[in-house]
């Protein structure tokens, strides 16, 4: 993973990743749109969007509710850079969603969780978690084995 200070290397990278992980890139002003090329079965998702937040954070949205905004900027050069980690966690498939839903079947809350082999991990939640009755969970598939074929 290298290291960002530009939205520019940032989406360099993102379709540096999507080589690796045998995407196709969608470029568009401010927004990049990173799609497996292999469909995969079932309910799961194999689309990621990336859309520059500001001039130092990105938006990554995927699946039914996976949405993290972090930093496409390293403050520690000897760091990846999270944006950039999220994203490839959910390419490696280290990543899954988790709705939080209540008695009545209504959604109360998310949590978000993406990890890299690196011990790096980005969290986050939203909602409320009073009346939980089940939580439905969604690991994102791994977009391609783990040799680099589709």
């Amino acid at each position: 993973m290298s290291v960002q200070g530009t939205w520019e290397e940032f989406v360099a990278a993102l379709c540096d990743l999507a080589v690796e992980y045998d995407a196709e890139t969608y470029l568009y002003e401010d927004v990049v749109l990173l799609s497996a090329r292999k469909a995969k079965e079932g309910n799961v998702s194999c689309h990621i969007r990336v859309t520059r937040f500001d001039d130092e954070s990105a938006r990554i949205e995927t699946g039914w509710c996976f949405a993290m905004t972090r930093d496409f900027v390293a403050d520690d050069r000897s760091r990846p850079v999270p944006a950039l980690g999220v994203v490839e966690a959910i390419c490696a498939g280290n990543a899954e969603e988790r709705c939080l839903v209540d008695a009545e079947g209504r959604w109360i809350g998310i949590q978000l969780e993406a990890w890299a082999s690196n011990g790096d991990r980005w969290e986050s939640q939203s909602g409320g978690f009073a009346g939980v009755a089940r939580r439905i969970v969604r690991r994102f598939p791994r977009w391609n084995d783990p040799d680099g074929h589709s």
